[in-house]
C-alpha cells in the first residue's frame, strides 16, 4: 500500500509541475480563440506530459501497471479546445501503437478517444467554471476509466482490487487538475482585469497617462528597429475651468465624459486615445503621413464644436477644443521631443485663438521657450 501510495504522490507531483510550466506558456489564459501557435505549443506540451505519465505508472496489485494518461487529454479538451485536443491524442494513440499491437492497445487508444471527444462535447453543453462541470467531466472520465481497465484486466481475477486503486487516484488526480489550471486561469483573469483597471482613466474609461507614457517608451523603441511615422495630437478642451466655476464639478466630470467620447469615436482604430489630467487628452498615431494627421485633428476639432455637451439638468454647453500635432520624423527631429514638440503647438493654438489645429514648426518652439522665459 505504501508503495502504491508513493507511486499515486508521484504522478500528482508531475501533473502539478507540469500544469505550473503550462501556465508559463502565456501571458493570457489560453482558449479557443488563442493564437495557434500558442494552441499547438499547448497541445505539444501536454503531450510530453501525457508520455512521462506514461512512464511513471502505478503498480496497484504486482504485475499490473496503470497510468494515468488521460488527464492531460482532459484538460487540453476542457480549456484549450479542439486542436490542442486533437493534438495530445494523436501523439498518444501514435506511441501507443508503436509499443505494440494488440486489444489492449486498441482499448487504451478507444478510451483516450471516447475522454477527448466527450470532454468537447460536455464543456460546450455546460458552463466552463461550473463545479457541476468539473463533476461531470471527472465521473465521465473515471468512470470510461474503469470500463477499460475491466475490459484489459478482468482475466487476471484482480480487477477489484485494481479499480479500488485506479480510480480513486483517477478521479482525484482529474479533479485537481481541473481545479489547478481554473484557478491559474482566473488568477490570470484577475490580473489582467488589474492591470487593465490601473492603465484606464476611471471618469472616462480612456488610457490614462501611466498608459500613454508606456505605449510611448514602446514607439520610440520600436523607431529604433524599424522606421517609421509617428505623430502626436495634444488636445485641450478650452475655457474648462469656467464650466468648473459656473456648472460645478458633476457638471465638469459629465462634459469630460461626453468630450472623450467623441475623441475616442472620431479616433476609432486609428489612434491611441488617452486622458493625460485634467482636460487634456492626447492621440497617439502610427504609420500616418502628416497630411492625414491634420486631417484627423481637423475631424476632431468639428466633432467637438458641432454639437452642444448635455448635462443632466438639460443645459447644452457648446465647447471647442485646441489641438497641437507633432510629426516625427517629418516635423521633430528626434522621437524624444515630440511631447514638448506637440505642446508647443497646442500652445500655439491657444494664442491664435483656440478652437483650431497647429502643427509644429520651429516658430512654435521658439514660441513656447518665450512663453517660459
Amino acid at each position: 500500500m505504501k508503495s502504491i501510495l508513493y507511486d499515486v504522490l508521484h504522478n500528482l507531483t508531475l501533473l502539478m509541475s507540469g500544469f505550473y510550466l503550462l501556465g508559463k506558456l502565456s501571458p493570457h489564459p489560453i482558449t479557443v480563440d488563442s493564437k495557434r501557435s500558442v494552441r499547438i505549443l499547448y497541445g505539444l506540451s501536454l503531450s510530453i506530459l501525457s508520455l512521462l505519465l506514461m512512464q511513471l505508472t502505478i503498480e496497484p496489485v504486482p504485475g499490473v501497471l496503470v497510468d494515468l494518461r488521460h488527464i492531460p487529454v482532459i484538460v487540453a479538451a476542457y480549456f484549450a479546445g479542439p486542436l490542442p485536443t486533437c493534438i495530445v491524442t494523436i501523439i498518444i494513440i501514435v506511441y501507443r501503437f508503436s509499443v505494440n499491437t494488440n486489444a489492449a492497445a486498441f482499448a487504451a487508444c478507444l478510451f483516450i478517444l471516447l475522454v477527448a471527444g466527450g470532454t468537447l462535447l460536455i464543456v460546450r453543453w455546460l458552463p466552463l467554471y461550473s463545479r457541476k462541470t468539473f463533476t461531470v467531466v471527472t465521473v465521465y472520465a473515471t468512470v470510461l476509466h474503469g470500463l477499460v481497465l475491466t475490459y484489459v484486466l478482468f482475466d487476471t481475477g484482480l480487477i477489484l482490487d485494481i479499480l479500488s486503486v485506479v480510480l480513486p487516484a483517477s478521479f482525484a488526480s482529474s479533479w485537481l487538475a481541473l481545479v489547478i489550471i481554473r484557478d491559474i486561469r482566473l488568477t490570470k483573469h484577475a490580473m489582467q482585469t488589474l492591470q487593465q483597471t490601473a492603465r484606464r482613466d476611471f471618469l472616462t474609461g480612456l488610457h490614462n497617462f501611466r498608459a500613454f507614457t508606456d505605449h510611448l517608451e514602446d514607439l520610440k523603441q520600436q523607431t529604433i528597429l524599424h522606421s517609421r511615422e509617428i505623430a502626436l495630437i495634444t488636445v485641450d478642451i478650452d475655457h474648462f475651468k469656467q464650466v468648473n466655476d459656473t456648472y460645478g464639478h458633476e457638471a465638469g466630470d459629465e462634459v469630460l465624459r461626453q468630450f472623450a467620447k467623441r475623441l475616442h469615436d472620431g479616433v476609432t482604430d486609428s489612434g491611441y486615445v488617452s486622458r493625460n489630467g485634467g482636460e487634456e487628452f492626447s492621440v497617439l498615431v502610427e504609420r500616418l503621413m502628416v497630411v492625414k494627421v491634420l486631417a484627423l485633428a481637423e475631424q476632431l476639432r468639428e466633432r467637438i464644436a458641432a454639437a452642444p455637451f448635455v448635462l443632466s439638468s438639460g443645459v447644452g454647453l457648446r465647447l471647442t477644443a485646441s489641438f497641437g500635432v507633432a510629426s516625427f520624423p517629418e516635423r521633430t527631429g528626434q522621437i524624444q521631443h515630440i511631447v514638448t514638440d506637440a505642446d508647443a503647438a497646442l500652445y500655439q493654438s491657444k494664442q491664435n485663438g483656440r478652437n483650431r489645429v497647429t502643427l509644429f514648426s520651429l516658430q512654435e518652439e521658439v514660441a513656447s521657450a518665450r512663453h517660459s522665459d
